[in-house]
């Protein structure tokens, strides 16, 4: 992490009550969700339930209606909120498209279809939930895959198939997780969390392969479970350690506490960049089928580093683009880098000198349509 961005980087007033207030809130709504025998009278599985509906119900509207809320914001104002400038330029088509997406599968696939048809539906009333377990392994993770069928389907060939053209746009574009991301890292406050917390450098780098061992873990745990389901292993002991570990050291601590409570302190990628099995499991696929996903560096570029500061997976993205102050001109993807192809460095970048490669041959580009000329250098006001 770059010690003087972090330094230069004073939170107002209003952003440290905020902080005093979300640490504490954010830890409770988690254990109320998912372990609320921790607290007291937590025993009742409807003690924590509000006008009738469970906790995860009311989790899922809150998390929806602020990723919807800052999509509608971004869509609606019709600016380009990754520019530096105060002034900013019209939102590109592609952001555009993405806030779009990710407002109606926020809204549709995570919330409405299922967490409101079927209450509809229910015994006694939409207003009526029944007693349920707490909710655990909420994130999209690698090891159900290897208990369904229809998830093996989809993680190991539908994904693929979209990695090879796409990259880890599913990152950015239909995960809920990343859809949380996306959302707050354009906000005003989020906006600051990516450029002066997310963690950079070697060092930085060097701790992703963190990653990697949550996907192995995922892995074996998968496949412990099927073991157990079929009969072939005979380890109750062992199975339920692994459940343990998995539901609170992986889901509760590290994908729900750190991958969400430490957006102010670390930017918004934590959990994508360090912890999520499905992510580092795409970036693979990426790199083993030499996917056709690249952002492509043009002769414009002058060394600015906005790109690299704009980046919530902490590439350096300029050092693709400028060295020694010549441009250089050297694509990348999956293959050198952990990018979800949100189009934060193309939008920041005010000369336009950074694109998406084209999906298929003779295709148009990423390339954003909201550069506005002008010099914006790392000076520029936030």
């Amino acid at each position: 992490m770059n010690a003087s961005a972090v330094r230069s980087y004073q939170r107002s007033r209003a952003e440290k009550l905020f902080l005093l207030v979300f640490f504490p809130a954010l830890t409770l709504f988690y254990v109320v969700v998912k372990y609320p025998r921790l607290l007291p009278a937590g025993a009742d599985p409807r003690t924590f339930y509000l006008a009738g509906k469970s906790p995860a119900f009311w989790y899922a509207a809150l998390y929806t209606a602020v990723v919807c809320g800052a999509c509608i914001w971004v869509l609606a104002t019709g600016r380009n909120r990754y520019q530096r400038s105060r002034k900013k330029g019209p939102i590109s088509r592609y952001q555009r498209a993405k806030f779009t997406t990710i407002l109606l599968v926020q809204f549709f696939v995570f919330f409405f279809f299922p967490y409101v048809v079927p209450a509809l539906k229910q015994p006694g009333g939409f207003w009526n939930d029944p007693a349920r377990p707490p909710t655990k392994a909420s994130h999209v993770y690698l090891w159900p895959a290897l208990l369904n069928w229809k998830l093996a389907l989809y993680v190991f060939v539908l994904i693929p198939v979209v990695v090879w053209f796409l990259g880890k746009r599913y990152c950015s574009w239909f995960c809920a997780c990343g859809n949380l991301a996306e959302a707050v890292g354009v906000t005003p406050w989020g906006a600051k969390w990516v450029r002066h917390r997310t963690p950079r450098g070697t060092t930085a780098k060097r701790f992703e392969v963190l990653q990697l061992v949550v996907l192995v873990f995922s892995v074996f745990f998968g496949l412990m479970l099927l073991a157990d389901g079929l009969h072939v292993l005979q380890a109750p002991n062992l199975i339920q350690g692994l459940i343990r570990f998995q539901d609170f050291g992986v889901d509760f601590l590290f994908g729900s506490l750190v991958g969400l409570g430490a957006y102010p302190l670390l930017g918004t990628r934590i959990w994508c960049r360090y912890g999520c099995p499905l992510a580092k499991w795409m970036q693979l696929v990426g790199r083993v089928t030499g996917s056709r996903f690249r952002v492509v560096p043009n002769d414009k570029c002058r060394g600015l580093g906005l790109c690299t500061q704009a980046c919530p997976m902490g590439i350096d993205v300029a050092s693709y683009a400028h060295r020694d102050k010549q441009p250089l001109q050297i694509p990348f993807g999956l293959a050198e880098t952990p990018c979800i192809g949100c189009g934060g460095c193309i939008d920041v970048c005010p000369v336009g000198a950074l694109s998406f490669a084209p999906i298929l041959p003779g295709g148009s580009s990423g390339k954003s349509d909201s550069v506005e000329s002008g010099h914006c250098g790392p000076s520029s006001p936030a």
